[in-house]
């Protein structure tokens, strides 16, 4: 406990009467996550949590600040503010995806900045005060007719809160103490996924409540929380009503005429002129403003709540300095910055405000990145919509993209040795396999080439770059019709029948297994001037018997059969035949050793492929021809 907090009597108290304070009461030991059969390393579990709560104001009809349960990442909001922030975030860091916090508030004044719906409401929040969902506080009986509560009544309620992550579904109910069942239907019901909120590892259970100018107590009477089942019921005998009956009688008599009296004669004239200045200006601002908020609601019920402020990210490149610009695209550019808060060096994507593509894109990012975790995938930590600037913002990878250590003839850039390129290629499968098998739908890269591949500091490779991704449902077929990707990386069939699936995937991944062997991009020019493919030039070695002469020539230590499995399994990756290319399970199991590549390659057609090249420049007249290629040379 900190701030106001305090036990006695039976009750535990967030706020003693004071204005402008605060409390916090956190269950001592972090939820253990880890035991409770959660299904992957990276969910949230279900969970049921019951509590009966009493609001005792200063004033009979006039309340100061709510009160909110709260999962979070940490129990120290020391940098929290009291008012309407309800002792849980700050004007400095409200909004941010880093936040991980859930909270169920309890609202008990109308604050427009966070658009909420009344004076009575309550709301669930993602990492914001501006709540994802909310309704005016009250409950449906079981004839099916709602009935209002007021929250500031000093009457006690119970509230129930249940997450299932089965069917990802979040709901929230009230009612007075004295039903003492949970309303078979609850206040608020939303698909939400918690474990793109909270992480897995420390999350702490509690309360947080706050004053305003006005005083206000707020009591916890009882409370029972429990993981993967329901909450046990609470002993309403043992619950201390009797002290808050008390003090809910002192509220009632005490004298407040001569207060209102007193408010009524400062606030109505002051009211009055504010309701003639702000009709005038409303008459102009709200029509501009109607269908900014309808798109902005729209978006936000679609993508979540946005992230970060556009000022912190403002702040954070230094006003998008060309200083700070790490490079650029033809979405817009990347910007290296410092988050004015956390001090974390992140990397800002700033997609180009007149581009459909890149708001494409963005929100493809959105949606697919922003669930995603894997240590082989570049991280993102959350978004900035303003106006018409789209902003994602990401973990900074300072050793920068993989192509140019592999092409680029700048003298001081690091030779990569043979170790470090086989550990970049098995990290981008491994990341690959994560999105083909290993998480709950099926994710197709579409844009797999050595400049979507990122370095972090430890020379560890993370795939990026999700603009072109769709994902689908295992068993399901991806529904895409347009040709997408870069050149040299497009599988044959998806080049005549524009088809994206997990085989061109693993088509553009051979390439780069021999991308990054070979030092050779994917289409090159040889001595004579002639446009040669990768894997054209790799078959011939491997036909006339030395295959390990398409080596790189700056490499001059490295394991003779890690070569040979590379570049051979890179060839059988981007066999013509998407029939012929292994899934990713089993490319795993190639690098890792735990499985022999087949003993008859050459009987399966490798060595019979014929002119790839001849096949791949079709492909390319073909589809230039068609203008179905979104970019040949340079990728997006």
């Amino acid at each position: 406990m900190d701030g106001e907090a305090s036990v006695s009597d039976g009750l535990l108290r967030l706020t003693s009467g004071q204005n402008q304070s605060q409390g916090h009461a956190f269950y001592t030991y972090p939820l253990n996550f880890t035991s409770a059969g959660v299904p992957t390393s990276s969910s949230v579990p279900s969970f049921s949590t019951t509590f009966v709560f009493a609001i005792i104001p200063q004033y009979q009809d006039l309340s100061s600040h709510g009160l909110a349960f709260v999962l979070s990442s940490t129990k120290e909001l020391f940098s929290a503010l009291p008012g309407q922030f309800l002792g849980l975030l700050s004007e400095w860091n409200y909004g941010n995806f880093s936040n991980h916090l859930l909270a169920i508030e309890l609202d008990t004044i109308l604050n427009m900045e966070f658009e909420d719906i009344n004076n009575n409401h309550i709301g669930i929040d993602v990492n914001s005060l501006n709540s994802v969902a909310s309704a005016s506080a009250g409950y449906y009986a079981s004839d099916g007719e709602f009935h209002n509560l007021t929250l500031f009544s000093t009457e006690p309620m119970q509230v129930w809160v249940d997450y299932d992550s089965k069917h990802i579904m979040l709901n929230v109910t009230i009612a007075p103490y004295f039903l003492f069942t949970k309303p078979s239907r609850p206040l608020l019901s939303i698909a939400y996924n918690l474990s793109s909120v909270l992480p897995t590892t420390t999350v702490y259970a509690g309360f947080s409540s706050s004053t305003g100018t006005l005083n206000c107590k707020h009591y916890i009477l009882g409370w029972s929380f429990k993981l993967n089942g329901d909450a046990a019921p609470l002993n309403y005998s043992a619950l201390s009503l009797k002290a808050i009956q008390e003090l809910a009688q002192q509220v009632h008599a005490r004298p407040h005429s001569s207060f209102k009296a007193t408010l009524c004669i400062v606030l109505l004239p002051i009211v009055a002129i504010s309701i003639l200045v702000s009709a005038a200006l409303a008459k102009v601002y709200m029509k501009r403003q109607l269908q900014a908020r309808k798109t902005e609601l729209e978006w936000q019920r679609e993508y979540g709540p946005p992230s970060f402020t556009y000022k912190d990210l403002l702040a954070a490149t230094n006003g998008f300095k060309d200083k700070m610009l790490l490079g650029k695209g033809g979405f817009g550019g990347v910007y290296k910055g410092v988050l004015p808060v956390s001090k974390q060096t992140v990397a800002i994507k700033r997609v180009s405000p007149d581009s459909k593509q890149g708001m494409k894109e963005f929100m493809a990012e959105i949606v697919i990145l922003g669930h995603l975790r894997h240590r082989n995938l570049v991280q993102l930590i959350g978004y900035c919509r303003h106006k018409q600037q789209l902003l994602l913002v990401y973990d900074y990878m300072p050793n920068g993209s993989l192509d140019c250590y592999l092409h680029t003839e700048d003298h001081n850039t690091t030779n990569l040795c043979w170790a470090q390129r086989f550990h970049i290629i098995k990290g981008i499968a491994s990341g690959l396999f994560y999105l083909h098998e290993d998480w709950e739908q099926v994710v197709i890269h579409r844009d797999i080439k050595t400049s979507n591949v990122l370095l972090d500091s430890e020379m560890n490779a993370r795939l990026g770059d999700f603009g072109l991704a769709r994902s689908h449902d295992h068993g399901a077929d991806a529904h895409t019709t347009r040709v997408a990707g870069t050149w040299g990386y497009i599988a044959p069939e998806l080049a005549r029948l524009g088809k994206a699936t997990k085989a061109t995937d693993v088509f553009a991944l051979g390439v780069l297994m021999m991308e990054v062997t070979c030092g050779k991009r994917p289409i090159w020019v040889n001595n004579h001037g002639e446009p040669l493919a990768l894997g054209d030039w790799v078959l011939e070695a491997w036909k006339s018997g030395l295959i390990t002469h398409a080596v790189d020539p700056r490499l001059d230590d490295y394991v003779e059969a890690e070569i040979e499995l590379v570049l051979k399994l890179g060839l059988l990756c981007s066999h013509p035949s998407p029939n012929v290319r292994p899934c990713m399970r089993l490319v795993m199991q190639y690098l890792q050793r735990d499985a022999h590549l087949p003993s008859d390659l050459e009987l399966n057609g490798l060595l019979n492929i014929g002119s790839v090249q001849d096949e791949m420049h079709n492909q390319h007249a073909m589809s230039c021809s068609a203008t179905v290629i979104t970019d040949l040379s340079k990728g997006r």
